[in-house]
């Protein structure tokens, strides 16, 4: 069982997520440069709901980002930075490639519901016992404190 004293704070993981978000989203304007795209054209298919250019410049490099890291290091590099971690909910083992998988396709998902049923996932942690958000009981696991 995690004691309480190492759960990760709900800053921390807002912090981390900011981080890891400003990564992201750095490797997709360039590589969409490096591809030639101009941001007016990008912006432009995406204002006209081209869902595969959605997918494949925003889902997919999330999805492989979050369950690459978490999967073999417990840590995106968000996470790294702010010196948190997350573990399996009872044990504090790794979580694993599924695990991580299953964590991030829940949050997925809960956006994918509209803005609300995603931040109340977010918000989870301000108000649960083990500082949890939904997608971490779903994957049955903690963020710690390194």
């Amino acid at each position: 069982m995690v004691d309480d004293r190492e759960l990760a704070s709900w800053g921390r993981r807002l912090v981390a997520l900011l981080l890891d978000g400003a990564i992201l989203a750095s490797i997709v304007v360039a590589t969409a440069v490096a591809a030639g795209a101009s941001p007016t054209e990008l912006n432009e298919r995406i204002r006209e709901g081209d869902s595969m250019l959605i997918l494949l410049l925003f889902v997919l490099p999330e999805a492989i980002y979050d369950t690459a890291l978490i999967g073999s290091r417990n840590q995106t590099f968000g996470k790294m930075a702010l010196g948190i971690k997350v573990v399996d909910a009872d044990s504090r083992s790794p979580i694993g490639y599924v695990r991580a998988f299953t964590r991030w396709l829940s949050t997925a998902f809960l956006w994918a519901l509209f803005t609300v049923p995603g931040v109340l996932d977010h918000l989870w942690p301000l108000r649960d016992r083990r500082n949890q958000a939904l997608h971490d009981k779903f994957a049955r696991s903690v963020v710690v404190r390194t």
